[in-house]
């Protein structure tokens, strides 16, 4: 992933926390989950430690959403919209292909860390909730999270 793609994906990521989380978080886990697209944030995200296979959506050549999987540990780790294009499919459609890659690589089950907001669009999809508990932002602000697991077939 380049530079700009980089910027875009942490802007989506931001911009989907900020306008569609917030009615179910706090301020304080908002603004430590939708931190600034910085020179920096960037230039670690790029750094892409856990070997993310990382996707962009389009709507009409424009970015609307991004996801992310991690194949060494089945996990699902990203999919966010922006609010603009929420209830559109963009999201269906990212975790549609994370799942794709994930046969692809001969998985036979994701796993993920939702959100409260999350949490139904992911049940909706099939994915179950193993257990409910506090996932900690880098800042060390504790956030309510949900764990799921799809098996696929």
């Amino acid at each position: 992933m380049q530079l700009p793609d980089a910027r875009s994906f942490l802007e989506i990521q931001a911009a989907s926390v900020r306008g569609l989380a917030a009615k179910d978080y706090p301020v304080t886990v908002i603004d430590a989950w939708a931190s600034p697209t910085t020179d920096q944030a960037v230039e670690q995200f790029l750094q892409n430690p856990d070997h993310e296979i990382r996707l962009i959506a389009e709507i009409d050549k424009w970015p609307v959403g991004i996801g992310a999987i991690v194949v060494a540990n089945c996990e699902l780790r990203a999919c966010y919209v922006t609010p603009a294009a929420a209830r559109r499919g963009v999201g269906t459609a990212i975790v549609s292909e994370i799942e794709q890659i994930a046969r692809e690589y001969q998985l036979d089950h994701l796993h993920l860390e939702a959100s409260v907001t999350a949490e139904r669009f992911y049940s909706a999809l099939g994915y179950q909730v193993e257990s409910r508990r506090q996932f900690v932002l880098r800042e060390g602000v504790p956030m309510a999270a949900v764990q799921m697991r799809k098996t696929l077939k």
